[in-house]
């Protein structure tokens, strides 16, 4: 034992000292298995030619060190304290006490300074964890849990989207109960990883139903003519670019625990971690891109009018002015007139400003991660926890917490389902929703005949499934709107005989 203490302890000394700390005390009854410790460290040290077992049995071997100066400094104190306190209870003259005492306190202190360093070498997170607020955010994203399960799957039928919230809400309960935990055991490897690998993957859920609620938003306007991208494609791109973003992200976390095991440099495995989440920012600034450009082509471009902020935020925010404008410019004959229905309700309006809100918040979360890991692992935002709760834990939470109120069950019906597979036909055209009926009747002759008499024959008529079964009137002649085909003419006809004919005419798939 006393070469492990001259190897290990007497080389140390703190590189700074605290301004107050207390000297540390060990059991006693502690000295038999210490002394097993020691004699064990000490053949394998003598054996050991491996760098990084050596390097963890030093810790080890240290920390016994310290802790047996510790126990024989108490039993030097306890012995020379007993010894004075007989001699006064007797009336004796003062024992002379051969202790260097000044020696005795310094090596107490210096070993209690290097459990210490030696104890926080091995926290993981280099902070302590606030319990108090991470499981504070862990019972928000609980409730959160429990209300999308209700409007998603009991109430309505938004299986998809109601799915990837509920896989977000669940990693992000996952991941701040394991930092909770981790408060106590800052050296589990696994707790740590559980909490960084949840916090990671999250966002990339919520996102994920995000992209398909902006296909539906698309779809239900109109597609083609508001979209850059086919609305079936745009769900697919960007999850793939987060997956793709998630890889790059394990990969570099991979090869920083390799570099680190090694004991080497971990810089290069940060920085494609870095490269990760700096791949996700990017794909997240082209769908903001895809985003806004869908809202001008909504509210502008379908209209002719040159895009003006004021208007753009009194229709975004749904406001009187913004209400008005609607009406002014008829903007509802220019959508797709199956979904009338669903665009009629208090709060579909409303939706773009949740979309835009929730991407934000997300994207503001994913800017400060790329901050906050280029300054490494033990960087100024990763160990100041108050950065780790407001610009991650928060801005998450406010990106959830924004579609409860505008969940799709609300927002669009809880009967409503919109399949984006139906959305786009072949060469990017919109193919009208199976819920249109078209009919064409004409009559030809010999006779010439105008143009505008074919067309005014050519109609199609609105109406849903259930009227088709149910032969409803809202199917009659009188609900036919009219549809004027320039390319009919009368000299496409001129070879038939006289007579009538009415045929069903069925969309080009």
């Amino acid at each position: 034992m006393e070469a492990i203490i001259n190897q290990f302890l007497t080389s140390w000394a703190p590189a700074t000292l605290p301004t107050s700390t207390s000297i540390s005390s060990i059991d006693p009854t502690n000295i038999p298995g210490l002394s097993a410790t020691a004699e064990s460290l000490r053949q394998e040290v003598a054996t050991q030619t491996n760098s990084i077992s050596l390097y963890f049995l030093s810790r080890h071997a240290r920390a016994a060190a310290a802790s047996y100066t510790i126990l024989s400094d108490q039993q030097v104190l306890a012995s020379a304290t007993s010894a004075l306190n007989a001699a006064a209870s007797t009336g004796d003259a003062t024992p002379s006490l051969d202790i260097d005492l000044a020696q005795i306190t310094q090596e107490l202190f210096n070993s209690t300074l290097l459990l210490k360093k030696l104890e926080w070498q091995s926290n993981l997170y280099a902070i302590h964890l606030s319990v108090p607020f991470n499981l504070l955010f862990a019972i928000f994203f609980v409730i959160l849990l429990l209300l999308y399960f209700y409007l998603g799957l009991i109430r309505g039928k938004t299986k998809y989207f109601s799915t990837c919230l509920l896989c977000g809400c669940g990693l992000e309960i996952a991941g701040y109960v394991a930092r909770s935990i981790g408060h106590y055991h800052w050296s589990n490897t696994n707790i740590f990883l559980c909490q960084i690998i949840s916090l990671t993957i999250a966002p990339a859920f919520v996102m994920a139903g995000v992209y398909y609620l902006l296909t539906q938003l698309i779809i239900i306007h109109g597609g083609a003519e508001f979209s850059i991208l086919r609305p079936n494609y745009i769900s697919w791109l960007f999850i793939c670019c987060d997956v793709a973003s998630l890889f790059i992200q394990a990969a570099g976390g991979i090869t920083a625990a390799v570099k680190l095991r090694l004991f080497e440099d971990t810089k290069s495995g940060t920085y494609v971690m870095v490269g990760g989440i700096a791949f996700q920012v990017l794909s997240m600034t082209f769908f903001l891109a895809l985003l806004f450009n869908f809202m001008y082509r909504l509210y502008f471009r379908s209209i002719g009018l040159k895009f003006n902020i004021v208007a753009f935020c009194h229709l975004l925010l749904n406001t009187k002015r913004g209400q008005k404008i609607r009406h002014d410019y008829n903007y509802e004959q220019r959508y797709d007139p199956s979904f009338a229905n669903i665009r009629s309700r208090p709060l579909f309006n409303f939706l773009p400003l949740a979309i835009i809100l929730a991407s934000i918040f997300i994207y503001v979360r994913c800017i400060y991660r790329v901050i906050e890991l280029s300054e490494g692992w033990r960087g100024y935002l990763i160990t100041h926890e108050a950065f780790v709760l407001t610009l991650d834990a928060l801005m998450v939470l406010l990106s959830c917490l924004t579609f409860i109120p505008f969940h799709p069950v609300i927002v669009f019906g809880k009967d409503v389902q919109i399949s984006i597979r139906q959305s786009f036909g072949k060469g990017g055209h919109v193919d009208l929703p199976p819920d249109i009926i078209f009919k064409k009747e004409y009559s030809y002759s010999n006779d010439d005949q105008s143009s505008d008499t074919l067309n005014d024959k050519y109609s199609y008529r609105v109406g849903t499934s259930a009227d088709r079964i149910s032969g409803s009137p809202a199917l009659n002649n009188n609900g036919c709107q009219k549809y004027s085909n320039p390319y009919l003419s009368p000299a496409r006809f001129a070879n038939y005989k006289s007579g009538s004919n009415t045929e069903k005419f069925e969309w080009p798939k």
